[in-house]
């Protein structure tokens, strides 16, 4: 997970002990009754969130103190805040198991049981509004030849991808419409005259549905809290 800042509680994992991969999701609960002639009901009873698990190592003059603050959260059953990238829950840690081998390597692994996914309850009253916003986004950057692949609900990487390919298409077709508009001041001959006003008319469409295209994408990611 690289640079990803990942805290539980008051505890901030740092370096090697931000984990390589943290394991979470879970299901939803339904009631299916098997008609008679075939078929099925099914109704959704509400999500059941599964356990969040994760592995590294403490390291630092503090690993063993920090080791213990997770350990003692373990024994009160306290529900901790839970937050890395754009997910946030709230967990109550069911397992902690640590080894001690030196005062700065202790290596850990962790099971949280979830209270409360809170990153799930913000995001999914906006979500209809920002799958809107981004399909709207896609068919403009489809005008301007702006690819929008790994662009997701909770991906800021992806947003900023995505803005920068706006930003230099914007910057290219902008340029391109200056330049034709200087073009047509000195144009003599009425076929390159009309080449011009082409291209002119081609880079205005593009630089249109890209400046568009930023204004959907810039407010999906206000919805979401990464602008």
């Amino acid at each position: 997970m690289g640079k990803v800042t990942l805290t539980l509680g008051g505890v901030a994992f740092q370096d090697m002990e931000v984990p390589e991969a943290i394991s979470f999701g879970g299901r939803q609960r339904v009631a299916v009754q098997e008609l008679i002639g075939g078929g099925r009901a099914v109704q959704a009873l509400g999500v059941d969130e599964g356990i969040i698990t994760f592995s590294g190592i403490f390291s630092g003059s503090d690993a063993a103190v920090r080791a213990q603050l997770l350990d003692a959260a373990r024994t009160t059953g306290a529900a901790l805040p839970l937050m890395w990238d754009s997910f946030y829950y709230l967990v109550i840690i069911e397992q902690f198991a640590a080894e001690y081998r030196k005062p700065n390597l202790i290596p850990f692994e962790i099971a949280c049981i979830v209270v409360d996914n809170v990153a799930s309850a913000v995001v999914a009253p906006l979500a209809s509004l920002v799958g809107s916003d981004l399909a709207v986004a896609e068919n403009l950057g489809v005008q301007a030849g702006i690819s929008m692949l790994g662009l997701g609900l909770g991906s800021a990487v992806g947003y900023e991808a995505a803005r920068g390919q706006v930003d230099a298409v914007m910057t290219s077709s902008g340029a391109a419409v200056r330049n034709a508009g200087t073009a047509l001041d000195t144009v003599a001959d009425a076929g390159a005259g009309a080449g011009i006003l082409n291209g002119l008319s081609a880079g205005t469409a593009q630089l249109a549905a890209a400046a568009n295209m930023r204004g959907y994408l810039n407010r999906a990611a206000v919805n979401l809290g990464m602008a």
